[in-house]
């Protein structure tokens, strides 16, 4: 599933101004904060790839951040390809990178893996975070209680909610939690936080969120408050008459079994137990049909 082509812009965008000084120490890293974000479309060889996230620190270290939920060889060589076009967009910049840092942050999927890849004149070695050691029902029972009584989720709260839904195995997993972070996301009255915990979601399941959920979460974050309240109450309103058709059209279903049983010669008593409309109702039908009440 790909973030839609129209909302790109608002998340590059999102993400540019609200990572800007954020720490990834909450994930275990240590390195400097972020100074800048830099593009994740690398045109290389007429073959464009697609990374996760690419930051410059402020120490102008380049800081690559992957997503991966299977192991393979190749993967440190799809590194490799980012961070030497990365380092060229740069240069073409001005801006010469001191240190190159490669965080590979593993979904619940993954218990264990090799962190370097030597082939002898390239030596590639990787942090890593792995999301199964992450307290996946501890850290949600801590969001709700945050959200619920509408405190402000603090710069460390936002960066662990990005990931979470990435804390457990498998697709169904995956597919539970981000629906339960789209429900949490929903209740965020900061308005610009919301948007950057949406960006960054999208992003982050980008290869696992379903279509339905993508969308819902897009939605939220393309629309202002005020319009969301408005589509909102549009729903409820279309629900509510929905109802109200419902219910008519039950009450004219039983209105005409009762004129049947009045025609039928039964007897009142008999015909209230079987409708469940009124003595009055059942009376008020004998009359427009001119029977003896």
């Amino acid at each position: 599933m790909s973030i839609a082509h129209t909302n790109k812009d608002i998340i590059s965008k999102t993400l540019a101004q609200h990572y800007k000084d954020k720490s990834f120490s909450v994930y275990g890293l240590d390195v400097p904060k972020i100074k800048q974000v830099l593009p994740t479309d690398y045109p290389l060889i007429a073959v464009e790839y697609r990374g996760d996230g690419a930051f410059l620190l402020q120490d102008n270290s380049l800081f690559l951040q992957e997503y991966e939920s299977t192991l393979s060889s190749k993967n440190f060589l799809k590194y490799l390809q980012y961070v030497l076009a990365l380092i060229k967009i740069l240069a073409d910049e001005g801006i010469k990178v001191t240190n190159v840092i490669i965080a590979v942050i593993y979904t619940g999927d993954v218990l264990t893996a090799r962190d370097t890849y030597d082939l002898g004149a390239v030596r590639i070695t990787v942090q890593q975070v792995f999301l199964s050691n992450f307290d996946t029902d501890g850290m949600y029972t801590d969001f709700q209680a945050k959200v619920e009584q509408r405190q402000r989720l603090a710069d460390e709260d936002v960066m662990r909610l990005i990931i979470w839904p990435l804390t457990q195995p498998g697709n169904d997993k995956k597919q539970d939690l981000i629906k339960k972070a789209i429900y949490l996301v929903e209740q965020i009255e900061d308005e610009e936080q919301q948007k950057f915990i949406i960006a960054g979601i999208l992003t982050a399941t980008d290869k696992f969120i379903s279509r339905a959920d993508a969308e819902a979460l897009e939605r939220i974050l393309t629309m202002t408050k005020v319009g969301r309240l408005f589509e909102e109450r549009a729903i409820a309103f279309g629900e509510q008459r929905w109802q109200e058709g419902q219910q008519e059209g039950q009450l004219a279903e039983a209105k005409r079994t009762v004129l049947a049983m009045l025609k039928g010669g039964k007897e009142t008593d008999e015909i209230m137990q079987y409708s469940e409309l009124s003595r009055q109702e059942i009376e008020d039908l004998q009359k427009s049909l001119a029977l003896p009440v």
